[in-house]
């Protein structure tokens, strides 16, 4: 873009023309409609459809607690399987020193036995 073109704007001059505008917006006279779209749904005759939102909106935070605590246990769950992992690499690991151990006894008291 040529240079010509570009201009900086700061924060203050953006967010102001927003506010500004925003403002002019809610503070002309408008129909009905136009005031339902600015400022949402207000008076008893959203009263039923409010209530249905809230319904909605108490069912959708039951489900996000629900996930959160499944996340939670997975979470956990994943912390278990790791240390169970490990004991038994370390088992395991036990289990071979254990067995060469034996292998080598073995094969000593083999010996012994033939000297004797």
């Amino acid at each position: 873009m040529p240079p010509k073109f570009k201009r900086h704007l700061n924060d203050d001059e953006v967010t102001g023309s927003v506010k500004s505008e925003r403002r002019n917006l809610l503070e002309e006279d408008s129909d009905e409609e136009e005031d339902f779209f600015l400022r949402g749904p207000s008076g008893p005759r959203f009263g039923p459809r409010n209530e249905k939102i809230r319904h909605v909106q108490n069912q959708v935070d039951e489900v996000i607690d629900v996930m959160q605590e499944n996340i939670t246990k997975v979470i956990e769950r994943g912390e278990r399987l790791d240390d169970l992992q490990d004991k038994s690499e370390s088992l395991s690991d036990n289990a071979t020193a254990f067995s060469n151990r034996a292998k080598q006894l073995r094969r000593q008291m083999w010996w012994r036995g033939c000297k004797v």
